[in-house]
């Protein structure tokens, strides 16, 4: 089987194929071999052919995420560009492929989709999951520090403050606050204007001025480097292009302010180039899903567990030859796909379809009398630190299903979207207690986030059985 090594730390050895082994043909953990060389080892022993390596060129430095990002995604377009070779991956240990364990379920899944996967050489932990459960999750910190951590960082992003990587063209004030650096701010500036072009060309679609690759070969030859002192890029004009940062707008943890910061970008101009990309990028069939309102309040009646959202997609032809596409939303407990025989009373955990269980949720609020209306006492809802901490349960407790043998891959896609939902600001933080009314009103809201709000501010859990639906009120 054709392979592709990859390997992100910079080497401290190189030691020739002659390492001693164990006895047993494999290598031992303290051999200290080179990362290449272990990897051209276990493909001579499991009959690979290693047709690519992936490792830092020099001069490249060990916090150079952008480096890492970049190899990854070089990789990726060897799988998928137009002399693809699809192979399998081989690295020494799950860090190799991402920095944390989210990242790392998303390249999994996104190989996964592709046709191929992971693999590790260390005989110890060969299944990448495993291996980044045990080197990349957060078991080594209690609850209460993950939990410190978390406010800490929200309180950090409600102040609009720097937090992670610092957009090019701008700095960390003094005040914690993004300001623009002069020469930066020009050539982000320019690749905007550039990219963006003419507005309309005679049949009304966006023009646009050359491609990416064109502009990142331009600032090359000018001598331009990125922030890291590396060429320009497609990859790194593409990301530029998309970051709303540059309107002035910042988004952190669920946290968005407009007109934070100065911007560098115009609006119009910032449109135009959204307007060129999608022009320019080939239509896929992907539509928005709609959000699971009764995520967070829903749970089984089996095993308390929060239910997580499901969507299958199912496709068949008719007698006539027509091709049917029909996508299916469910709440569906964890343990359930591990738990696939009944318990002795003839339940299983629980699995309902959305729109139905959202129906008799809508149904069972409306019918709430004065006197449990007068008792409720709404939450503000979760904070995003409660948000992302429940989502982050939720997403730990399902890698070690999967991990443990329980599950799919493909069961990870719906607790980590969960998770990227959470961060990236699904869950906000009203100011005012909410009036009970408008809570009311606000669940039939066409605004799912108002919606969704609205329902976990006065639900303090939806318990789903088989054959029954239990609505318990904030009271």
């Amino acid at each position: 089987m054709r392979a592709v090594g990859f390997h992100n730390e910079l080497p401290q050895t190189s030691i020739a194929l002659a390492t001693p082994t164990d006895g047993q043909g494999f290598l031992s953990a303290s051999s200290g071999l080179h990362p290449r060389a272990e990897i051209e080892l276990y493909c001579e022993r499991n009959s690979h052919q290693l047709i690519d390596w992936y490792e830092p060129v020099v001069g490249e430095t060990l916090n150079d995420f952008d480096a890492r990002h970049d190899r990854y995604r070089k990789m990726v377009a060897s799988f998928t560009g137009e002399n693809a070779r699809l192979a399998l991956v081989l690295v020494t240990d799950a860090s190799q492929i991402a920095e944390d364990l989210e990242t790392l379920v998303a390249r999994l899944l996104e190989l996964d989709r592709l046709g191929t996967e992971v693999r590790c050489t260390d005989p110890d932990r060969p299944d990448a999951l495993q291996s980044g459960q045990e080197l990349l999750g957060l078991g080594d910190r209690s609850p209460q520090r993950q939990a410190k951590i978390r406010d800490a960082i929200v309180a950090k992003a409600s102040r609009g403050e720097v937090l992670g990587r610092i957009p090019y063209g701008y700095r960390a004030g003094s005040d914690g606050m993004l300001k623009p650096v002069e020469h930066e701010a020009a050539i982000v500036q320019e690749i905007f204007e550039t990219y963006a072009g003419p507005w309309h060309s005679a049949d009304s679609k966006p023009l646009g001025g050359p491609g990416m690759r064109v502009i990142a070969r331009s600032l090359n030859e000018r001598g331009q480097l990125t922030r890291t002192g590396r060429p320009w890029s497609a990859l790194a004009i593409s990301g530029i292009l998309k970051n709303r940062t540059y309107l002035g707008t910042y988004s952190r943890y669920g946290v968005r302010i407009a007109g934070n910061h100065e911007p560098l970008v115009e609006r119009d101009i910032f449109v135009r180039a959204e307007k060129v990309t999608a022009s320019r990028t080939p239509i896929r069939k992907q539509g928005l899903e709609p959000p699971y309102l009764l995520g967070g309040v829903a749970r089984c009646h089996l095993c308390g567990r929060g239910l997580f959202g499901l969507t299958r997609r199912r496709a068949w032809k008719r007698n006539d030859g027509t091709l049917v596409e029909k996508t299916y939303r469910y709440y569906e407990c964890p343990s359930r796909s591990a738990t696939r025989e009944r318990t002795e009373l003839g339940s299983r955990h629980s699995s309902r379809h959305a729109e139905e269980l959202e129906r008799l949720v809508f149904y069972g609020i409306e019918g709430w009398g004065k006197r449990i209306k007068k008792k409720i006492r709404p939450t503000v809802g979760h904070s995003m630190a409660e948000e992302i901490a429940e989502a982050e349960r939720e997403f730990n407790r399902v890698v070690r299903s999967v991990a443990s043998a329980y599950g799919t891959l493909r069961d990870l896609e719906a607790p980590l979207k969960r998770l990227e939902y959470a961060r990236s600001g699904a869950a906000q933080k009203s100011v005012q207690p909410p009036d009970i009314e408008d809570l009311l009103i606000g669940v039939h809201s066409d605004d799912t986030s108002v919606a969704r709000t609205s329902i976990r501010a006065i639900v303090e859990r939806v318990v789903v059985g088989d054959n029954s639906v239990e609505i318990i009120p904030r009271i």
